[in-house]
């Protein structure tokens, strides 16, 4: 029976039909609430396609059922990686590792979390051991590269990257490492030689890079439902940090303007590059598109893309629209207004986050 479904599984995957392959996960979870294969291969699904937040859901009744599952707990450790939990990915990759110390996949991944951790040198202890122990595994190579990225030395980052990439040419993970770390490197050579020493000083400073993570999480965790398992994991992740939680209140919006700010951070992701820099000619059907819209998802699209363009011409173009917008925008175009200002005052040169 299940095997019949998973065969409709794979035939609407290879059409690219992902609201159909969720459905039908979601059926099956309805009709085998108990089936532990069937956790993992949706959690993993849903980990491939960008919905970590969903993943662990599945995962903790996975592990309801079997809390010493070694698959379950090594998926959990995967997705508290994605939301930059990374205390806590640690704590799962750990138990896992002393359960299958010569699995070089586990050894990988705890590798680059302690590297995002900012335990920048261990991690990259495991990630030569990973290479060492496999020279043909692009994986460990991409790792290692993106670490040095993350520390600014570019040199040395795009060695470990192009091996990678001599090892596994076609590899989606490899090429969109690469470019980041384009990216990445040519806004670095937007600062002056001073500016760049005190940045790579801050990318090698533990308490640096720890406060970066935590930053990182509660960011994600705007955009996340604060139901009470999550609530506890970032609590735990805080108190694994050696952060004191209590100073950290997450609470759900209840003033209209606190509900309009996470609307208005949580377009961002609905934003394709939302940080992309427009022409002439795109600013200029951009704005045509505001001013005569009645569609307030569009409408609401445009405004952030305009925010991230920090001139003259889009603040002048923002400033006019809160004006004359309908009344249940106003807010929304007042925090596009004044994130455009802010960005229109920032330094040249932003960095890329190197995504796992």
């Amino acid at each position: 029976m299940l095997k019949d479904e998973f065969l409709k599984i794979e035939k609407c995957l290879s059409k690219g039909k992902i609201e159909e392959v969720l459905d039908l996960f979601e059926e099956l979870l309805e009709k085998y609430p108990q089936d532990l294969p069937l956790k993992l291969t949706f959690a993993d699904f849903l980990l491939k396609i960008g919905e970590p937040s969903y993943a662990l859901e599945i995962l903790r009744d996975g592990l309801e059922i079997d809390s010493e599952n070694l698959d379950l707990r090594y998926l959990l450790g995967v997705a508290q990686q994605k939301v930059s939990r990374f205390h806590l990915a640690e704590k799962e990759f750990e138990f896992v590792k002393s359960k299958k110390p010569f699995d070089l996949e586990i050894k990988r991944q705890l590798g680059w979390t302690k590297v995002m951790m900012g335990e920048i040198e261990e991690g990259r202890k495991l990630l030569r051991e990973a290479i060492s122990a496999d020279l043909m595994n692009p994986l460990p190579y991409a790792d290692l590269g993106a670490s040095y990225i993350f520390t600014l030395d570019f040199e040395e980052g795009f060695r470990w990257l192009e091996t990678a990439r001599n090892l596994k040419p076609e590899e989606n993970l490899i090429l969109e490492r690469i470019r980041e770390a384009k990216k990445m490197e040519k806004d670095f050579e937007k600062f002056p030689e001073k500016e760049k020493e005190k940045l790579r000083e801050l990318r090698r400073d533990k308490k640096e890079l720890k406060m970066m993570a935590i930053e990182t999480m509660l960011n994600l965790q705007v955009g996340m439902e604060s139901i009470k398992e999550e609530m506890e994991d970032v609590k735990k992740e805080l108190e694994l940090a050696g952060v004191n939680p209590k100073f950290l209140k997450f609470q759900a919006p209840k003033t209209k303007d606190e509900k309009t700010q996470i609307e208005y951070l949580e377009y961002h992701s609905k934003v394709e590059n939302v940080e992309r820099k427009i022409s002439k000619e795109e600013f200029e059907k951009l704005k045509e598109k505001l001013l005569k819209s009645k569609n307030e998802d569009e409408i609401k699209k445009i405004l952030i893309v305009l925010a991230h363009q920090g001139k003259k011409e889009t603040i002048d173009l923002l400033a006019e629209y809160e004006k004359k917008c309908p009344i249940e925008l106003k807010d929304f175009a007042n925090l596009a207004l004044e994130e455009c200002k802010v960005f229109s005052q920032a330094p040249a040169g932003k960095f890329v986050k190197i995504i796992h």
